[in-house]
């Protein structure tokens, strides 16, 4: 396979990963029509971060880790499930993910909270693990030039970044934060009930 389509494979692979739906997507929403488009971008960036820090996993070796230590990944599995399930749990009872300014002090605040939940997520969900560990890895075998490696990070960037800035504008949109304000409470628990499901289902499962 050329180098061209080699890259070209991966955008194709990676995009279709970054938009199937899972815990970011659903934080990025939830941050976005609660909070409004700074907050929700500010999700979307620490996901980005977190997608870039697993690149950066992924081109110094240390996947190997998880092969050598699987008990690694199964601490990672089991953390990141609880962490899902938390911050279900409190959508389901109403607490603040992402939080307005008002109930946190200030729009800072709510910013830097948001870009920690987006951080957090990103990190402890072991999709991306086994994304990263997989998927990823089979587009950058041993020997391959440099700005291969640059270029296949940049698709990854380029990727989440489109993808969840667009979700964080689209839903921080004034017509859908209004009618969420009138769905909140049935969202919310919808939104939590996911949530809770993917952690529970990360902490269950054991492959």
């Amino acid at each position: 396979m050329s180098p061209i389509s080699l890259l070209l494979s991966l955008f194709a692979v990676d995009f279709l990963a970054t938009v199937s739906p899972g815990p970011a997507f659903v934080v990025v929403t939830q941050i976005a029509a609660r909070t409004g488009a700074r907050a929700g971008l500010a999700a979307a960036l620490g996901i980005l971060v977190a997608a870039l820090f697993w690149c950066g996993v992924v081109l110094s070796g240390l996947t190997v880790l998880f092969r050598a230590a699987p008990w690694l990944y199964l601490a990672m599995k089991i953390g990141g499930g609880l962490y899902l399930a938390y911050l279900g749990a409190m959508l389901l009872k109403g607490g603040k993910t992402g939080g307005p300014a008002a109930a946190n002090g200030t729009a800072a605040t709510s910013v830097s909270r948001s870009l920690r939940n987006g951080l957090l997520v990103g990190l402890t969900n072991p999709k991306a693990v086994v994304y990263f560990s997989s998927i990823f890895t089979l587009f950058l075998k041993p020997g391959l030039p440099l700005w291969l490696d640059i270029g296949a990070v940049a698709i990854v960037a380029f990727d989440c970044t489109v993808w969840y800035g667009l979700v964080g504008v689209l839903f921080s949109r004034a017509r859908v934060r209004r009618l969420y304000d009138r769905l909140q409470r049935w969202v919310e628990r919808l939104a939590g009930a996911v949530m809770v499901g993917f952690g529970l289902r990360l902490v269950l499962t054991r492959d």
